[in-house]
């Protein structure tokens, strides 16, 4: 009788975690850079889930909504379709939306989740440009200027990007393809926000595709997100808008944030100025690669890893070699 009773009082407790995790604060990790500086990789984030609505516990069903997302809001959403790369092998459902998940409870609470910044609200029109700017370095990259003409104004506005000094902030991304970008801040609202932006123009490509003359018409009840990596985000540029149903929660607080160094592990330190010949100077030969990173750390393959390997590289070089971003820890997001 005592086990079933502490299995019963277990499985009530598992109940109520999983309950508050899909309705109330959840808990979501970074992988990628598609958000950097503001996310960095291994930042641990609580999302408020009822920032915007209130859902079905176990379900993302809607059952009331009582505020919306503001223009410059970091969300997380449910990725539109095409936003996976496993869209395309998928069934589709009645909305034409991607079935991705096998078993509807588990799948919809540990399912995959996007974070994205909104920069264009409904009724939106957004103006996207390619302008060429100045880094504190002294070089320049290739800068997506985004304007936006807010419904019932006839005038374009700006969020008005802005240079900075690189300073510390780019140091710990634990990304190498952040090396050689540039660090600016954007307003939105009464507030700033890193952005970081590189040479590359192939967004704008798909911009030009998909908006008529660079400009995008936001219809009502949708969102334009975008990475603050503008280099390197995986967005509305290239797979279209987000629905407001789509929106789950807002990004509140980093929590806990790990350097694996996975991708930086290979250069014995960063330039403060993020420069990308400089930081090659630094970087450790092939005997040191291996001895600090593992050639599976650097060009990971799961398939030709089975577990005693994993573990074995988590052992041997990512626990040592990892750093806790203490400072980041109980920052609040904008």
């Amino acid at each position: 009788m005592k086990n079933f009773s502490a299995g019963f009082s277990f499985f009530l407790i598992l109940v109520f975690v999983l309950a508050f995790k899909s309705s109330i604060l959840d808990a979501n990790n970074i992988p990628s850079g598609s958000m950097l500086p503001t996310l960095k990789i291994g930042d641990f984030l609580f999302v408020n889930k009822m920032r915007y609505s209130f859902r079905m516990p176990f379900t993302e069903k809607e059952i009331f909504r009582y505020d919306d997302p503001k223009r410059g809001d970091i969300v997380t959403f449910i990725p539109p379709a095409g936003a996976l790369e496993e869209d395309k092998y998928l069934p589709l459902d009645e909305q034409g939306e991607p079935k991705r998940e096998t078993f509807p409870i588990i799948g919809k609470l540990f399912a995959k989740r996007f974070v994205k910044r909104v920069v264009g609200m409904p009724g939106d029109e957004l103006r996207f440009s390619q302008k060429q700017m100045q880094t504190s370095r002294g070089d320049y990259i290739s800068y997506t200027f985004v304007e936006y003409k807010e419904k019932g104004s006839n005038e374009f506005k700006s969020y008005n990007p802005q240079v900075v000094e690189m300073g510390k902030e780019l140091v710990d991304l634990d990304n190498a393809r952040a090396l050689g970008k540039g660090l600016f801040v954007e307003t939105k609202r009464d507030f700033q926000h890193f952005v970081m932006e590189g040479i590359y123009e192939t967004s704008f490509n798909y911009v030009k595709r998909h908006c008529p003359n660079s400009i995008c018409k936001i219809p009502e009840g949708h969102y334009f997100v975008m990475g603050d990596n503008r280099d390197d985000s995986s967005d509305s540029r290239f797979w279209g808008l987000v629905r407001r149903d789509q929106i789950l929660g807002k990004a509140l607080i980093i929590y806990f944030s790990i350097n694996f160094k996975d991708n930086t592990c290979m250069f014995k330190e960063i330039p403060d100025n993020n420069d990308l010949e400089t930081a090659y100077q630094f970087r450790y030969n092939e005997f040191e690669i291996r001895k600090h990173c593992h050639e599976l750390d650097i060009f990971p393959d799961p398939e030709r890893e089975d577990r005693l390997s994993i573990l074995q590289r988590w052992i041997f070089y990512r626990i040592p070699r990892m750093e806790i971003r203490w400072k980041r820890i109980g920052k609040l997001l904008k």
